[in-house]
C-alpha cells in the first residue's frame, strides 16, 4: 500500500465534492489552465508582500497507517500566533474554513502553539474584498477532521473515482474546472 499524502487544498476539495479530490489526487490538476488560478497567484505574488510567505507543514496521522498530513501556510504572524490563508472569494467559504482548520489542527498535532503556550488561531483573508474572517478550532473540529481525514484515505485508495454529484450539487459543478470531464 503506497503512502498517501493528504493537504489542505485536498480537504476542502473533499467537502466540495469527493470525486474531485480524488481526481486531484491522481494527479489531475485541471485547474492549472483556469483563470480562476491565475487570480489566485496573481493575488499570493502581490498581496502582504512583506509577510514571510510558505511554511510548510508534514506530520504523519494519528491513527492511520501510512498518511502523511500536509500542508502549505501562506503566511503567519508568529508573534501574534496568526496563521493567515489567502482567497480571491468567498464562494466556497466553508471549504476554505476547513483547510485553514486544518492546518492549525497540523500545528496543534505537532505541539506547536504560540509563544504564550495558546493554540494558534486562523485568518481568511480576502484582499480582493477588503475583508476577514477569524476561525478558530474547537475540539469538535478536531474530531471531525480527524474522521474527514480518515474518509479522504478512503476515497483515494478507492481504484476508480466517487461518483458525480447529484443534480441538487450541480450548480456547484458548472464552475469547476472538472465540469467537462465529468459531464462533457
Amino acid at each position: 500500500m503506497q503512502q498517501l499524502r493528504i493537504g489542505g487544498m485536498l480537504v476542502g476539495y473533499h467537502g466540495l465534492c469527493p470525486r474531485k479530490a480524488w481526481l486531484s489526487a491522481q494527479g489531475l490538476w485541471m485547474e492549472q489552465e483556469s483563470d480562476t488560478v491565475a487570480l489566485g497567484r496573481h493575488l499570493d505574488a502581490t498581496t502582504y508582500t512583506r509577510e514571510k510567505k510558505g511554511y510548510d507543514l508534514d506530520i504523519e496521522a494519528p491513527g492511520l497507517n501510512r498518511v502523511r498530513l500536509v500542508g502549505k501556510i501562506d503566511h503567519a504572524d508568529l508573534d501574534g500566533g496568526v496563521l493567515h490563508e489567502v482567497k480571491k472569494s468567498r464562494a466556497a467559504e466553508a471549504a476554505h474554513e476547513d483547510q485553514l482548520r486544518f492546518y492549525l489542527w497540523l500545528l496543534r498535532l505537532a505541539g506547536v502553539t504560540r509563544a504564550d503556550g495558546q493554540p494558534f488561531t486562523g485568518r481568511l483573508d480576502y484582499p480582493a474584498l477588503r475583508k476577514t474572517r477569524d476561525v478558530a478550532l474547537s475540539d469538535d473540529d478536531e474530531v471531525r477532521l480527524a474522521q474527514t481525514v480518515a474518509g479522504i484515505a478512503t476515497t483515494l485508495r478507492r481504484p476508480t473515482p466517487p461518483p458525480r454529484l447529484g443534480p441538487e450539487r450541480r450548480t456547484f459543478c458548472a464552475a469547476c474546472a472538472f465540469e467537462e470531464l465529468c459531464y462533457g
